[in-house]
């Protein structure tokens, strides 16, 4: 079995320091600008060049993450914080937004590059392209099977899996429900997770709620899959990824180590078993309830958790009654001043503090035991029988940071020592990946009197590091004679040694210092055919027999139409694991995997996320390309600054689409609401959601439409069309309207609507 990489989160440079001592490979972090987590605790240069000398002096590599749409008004300053990334000694940088990734394999040919799971890639044919594209590696959406993750092993790639931490309810890179009900971009590292927050399920017609177990209908529990490490590895992955760059140092060296040494274990042989005290103290750090993810094929029950969002620890013990603004609570496990306590409620919020005062018998104490009846101070209404749970372990904490303030591994280091009387002693210290330092003593070796410097003398002295991320594996005496030298003078050259060695380690591209960017030539794009006038995306039969003869092109992604309607232009899913190949002419292509196909025509959607020029550069730079739909989550204003920057590279007008109408897609989810509550979770191409109309209703009352798609993967939908205004249409692009809700006499009226005012501002 082929080792995998271990990476880590570093949300900070504790938490850089706590996953290096732990054992991690590598570690991903964002500077400041165009990273996924914009509230994590990113670094800024002086930090970001501090990180990266002091990871690679412990042989473990920095990725950075500048995954997030870049705007055109934004594109200067990526390039340039590339610049800076490259000329820093960053090992690989991890993208989303295609065209920054376009420009970068034009500078800078040798950066390393990743394809972020942002960038929806979740089949093999995905796989395939970002490996033409010249990454290194794909990071695979959370949802991928591990028997899939074999497959797009196949394709050559280094694959990245998630193997540890939050899961997001909808594939990444494809959520718009923060960025349009919020303002809050998930794709800009702004995402306020209100998938988070409290729904229910009801019947759009009749208003009646669904029953279900809980108020969170799209919170999943967190990944673990600790036990699942040896079939990870047989899957070829590459690299196991732990997510947690908002997480506390301690959470990631805790989980670093436990990783660190299940992959050796299976390494060396050993199969080891589940262990449950592991599981405890991972537990305790945070979990949502734990899962082993859509690898694993876990859905519904296994997958959810719609009882509480955050985290909630373990439970410790039960409170037996409240008196005197005290709970009294009959212990399970240890608590001690200083834990973090939750205590649940049915109706009302839970009631989170800290254990500042434990009284037993009336009396402070520092700890209770299990078995024990202890008593808190708690003045909120609690019920008998309510579960104390602890969120915070300050004994856990203590011993995770002792182990953090150590290096799991060191580099093994040879010194050779020279000299004769009366000249320097000189230190050669070499490590293992060939970095060398030599130090001449500032004193002059003499002939010894008593004890010379022989190899057990100076391998005591040149062994004592401790504080240094090196281990001593031999000692070459090449002295001539016996010698002696004062052991301060063996100290400080062992301490100059090291400390260019640990210098010369921190480079490791030191070609590129004086690089410069290569000159960046345009990608070749050759004028397209032109794009229908009006496209319709539409879900239903009714919808295609009212608009059946109106001078529009019909697109749809439902089989049994595009079978019974000829000149419906086949659409792929949003999701496909397994794609449907079409042999047609053209194609609206939802996602990268479906740029393998180069005998096909293809209008990209909004899909692709193309909120710049130089991504839309890139799409139409592939020969099957005919067209290209701007993100969702650029405005006209914008739309037009990238047609004008396109028109000024290139000289001509790029063939682009504009969305002009109809319900935008939310979410996209593996994980089926509808048939969580109505069946068991577990069911497959159920149909309940084409049965009867559902809706997710928030706290305000706000409906947001749900049903399933021809693949049987979840689409949530906002709560009311988006339109354009007239001012706003672009006559330069195709106008795009997607109908899902609208019956037939809606669509026709709607489409119509639109003919006439494209027809209206063609003929001014």
């Amino acid at each position: 079995m082929k080792r995998p990489e271990l990476l880590a989160p570093a949300g900070s440079m504790d938490a850089l320091i706590a996953a290096v001592n732990n054992g991690a490979d590598a570690v991903y972090l964002g500077s400041t600008r165009f990273g996924a987590r914009a509230y994590a605790g990113n670094f800024d240069e002086q930090q970001l060049r501090q990180a990266v000398r002091y990871c690679h002096q412990h042989e473990v590599k920095v990725y950075v993450t500048v995954n997030t749409l870049i705007f055109e008004n934004e594109l200067d300053d990526a390039k340039a914080l590339i610049d800076f990334l490259y000329h820093n000694d960053v090992d690989a940088l991890i993208v989303q937004d295609l065209g920054l990734v376009s420009w970068i394999r034009r500078a800078y040919p040798d950066f390393e590059l990743h394809a972020s799971t942002q960038m929806h890639i979740h089949n093999r044919e995905g796989v395939r392209w970002v490996r033409q594209l010249g990454m290194k590696r794909a990071v695979l959406a959370r949802e991928t099977p591990v028997e899939l993750v074999r497959e797009c092993a196949e394709e050559g790639l280094d694959l990245e899996i998630f193997v540890y931490g939050a899961l997001c309810v909808c594939y990444s890179g494809e959520c718009l429900m923060s960025s349009i009900n919020g303002g809050r971009s998930g794709n800009r590292g702004q995402c306020a997770q209100p998938c988070r927050l409290p729904y229910q399920l009801v019947e759009r017609d009749s208003g009646r709620v669904i029953e279900a177990p809980g108020e969170y209908l799209l919170s999943p529990m967190d990944l673990n899959t600790l036990d699942q490490v040896e079939e990870l590895i047989r899957s070829g992955a590459t690299s196991f990824k732990i997510e947690g760059r908002m997480k506390r140092p301690e959470y990631v060296g805790a989980v670093v180590r436990a990783y660190r040494e299940k992959i050796d274990a299976v390494l060396a042989g050993m199969r080891p078993t589940s262990e449950e005290g592991e599981q405890i103290r991972l537990k305790k750090l945070f979990n949502r309830g734990f899962t082993t993810g859509y690898l694993f094929h876990q859905s519904g029950p296994a997958l959810m958790n719609p009882l509480r969002p955050n985290h909630v620890g373990i439970r410790i013990g039960t409170v037996l009654s409240q008196r005197n603004g005290r709970v009294q609570v009959k212990l399970t496990a240890p608590l001690h001043q200083g834990d973090g306590l939750r205590i649940l409620r049915e109706n009302g919020e839970d009631i989170g503090f800290i254990a500042n005062y434990i009284y037993k018998h009336d009396l402070l104490c520092a700890q209770g035991q299990p078995g024990e009846i202890i008593e808190l101070p708690v003045r909120e209404k609690v019920r008998p029988e309510a579960a104390l749970l602890q969120t915070t372990d300050s004994e856990l904490m203590k011993e995770i940071q002792a182990q953090s303030a150590q290096p799991a591994r060191r580099t093994a280091v040879r010194f050779t020592i020279r000299g004769r009387a009366g000249e320097p002693m000189l230190v050669d210290v070499r490590d293992e990946m060939g970095f060398q330092s030599q130090v001449w003593t500032e004193q002059v070796l003499q002939p010894a009197q008593k004890a010379p410097l022989d190899t057990g003398r100076l391998t005591q002295q040149l062994g004592k590091l401790n504080d240094t991320p090196f281990q001593l594996e031999s000692v070459d005496n090449q002295l001539e004679g016996a010698l002696f030298l004062p052991v301060q003078q063996i100290n400080e050259a062992r301490r100059q040694a090291l400390d260019q060695l640990a210098q010369r380690r921190a480079v490791r591209y030191p070609e590129r210092v004086q690089l410069q960017r290569q000159g960046i030539q345009p990608l070749t794009i050759h004028e397209k055919q032109p794009l229908p006038g009006l496209i319709v995306q539409i879900e239903t039969r009714e919808q295609a027999e009212a608009l059946a003869e109106l001078p529009v092109q019909l697109i749809s992604s439902v089989p049994a139409l595009i079978q019974a309607y000829p000149q419906i232009m086949p659409s792929t899913l949003r999701v496909q694991e397994h794609p449907v190949r079409y042999e047609t002419e053209w194609l609206q292509a939802e996602e990268i995997g479906t740029l393998t196909r180069t005998t096909t025509r293809l209008i990209c959607t909004s899909g692709f996320n193309v909120t710049n020029s130089e991504a839309l550069a890139l799409l139409l730079s592939q020969t099957s390309v005919a067209g290209v739909e701007f993100s969702l989550e650029i405005n006209p204003m914008q739309q037009s600054a990238i047609r004008e920057a396109f028109k000024e590279q290139y000289g001509f007008f790029a063939p682009t689409v504009q969305y002009v109408y109809g319900y935008r897609d939310l979410m996209v989810s593996k994980a089926c609401p509808v048939n969580r509550l109505l069946k068991d979770g577990t069911k497959r191409n159920c149909q309940l959601c084409h049965q009867q109309a559902y809706a997710l209703k928030n706290k305000k009352g706000e409906l947001y439409p749900v049903f399933g798609d021809a693949a049987c993967y979840s689409h949530c939908l906002e709560k009311t069309p988006f339109e354009l205004k007239a001012g706003e249409l672009d006559p330069h692009s195709a106008w795009k309207l997607r109908l899902t809700l609208e019956d037939s006499a809606a669509s026709r009226q709607i489409v119509e609507r639109f003919l006439r005012i494209r027809n209206r501002i063609q003929g001014e």
